[in-house]
């Protein structure tokens, strides 16, 4: 298995080793910078797609906690009595 994809990797490396030495050496770096800026353009376009959906802007809707109904006798007074007593 092993064999194999390193076989498909260096096929796949001259490949794309002839690929770039088929473009002019002065036109590499605009070539490049063009594949940059449309890799970029491409992905925050569906960023942005990405955070109108509902079911997104749903994740990041912020519920505040309610607090707990405890009544006052709480395991705090209770310790606190218990602390008391032993020291009397």
């Amino acid at each position: 298995m092993k064999k194999q994809l390193s076989k498909v990797g260096l096929q796949l490396n001259e490949k794309i080793k002839g690929v770039c030495e088929r473009i002019p050496l002065k036109k590499r770096k605009t070539v490049v910078m063009g594949m940059c800026l449309l890799f970029t353009l491409v992905f925050a376009s569906m960023l942005w797609d990405s955070f109108r959906k509902q079911e997104i802007q749903e994740l990041f809707q912020i519920e505040h906690i309610t607090p707990l109904d405890l009544p006052q006798d709480t395991l705090r007074n209770h310790l606190k009595d218990l602390l008391d007593g032993h020291k009397q």
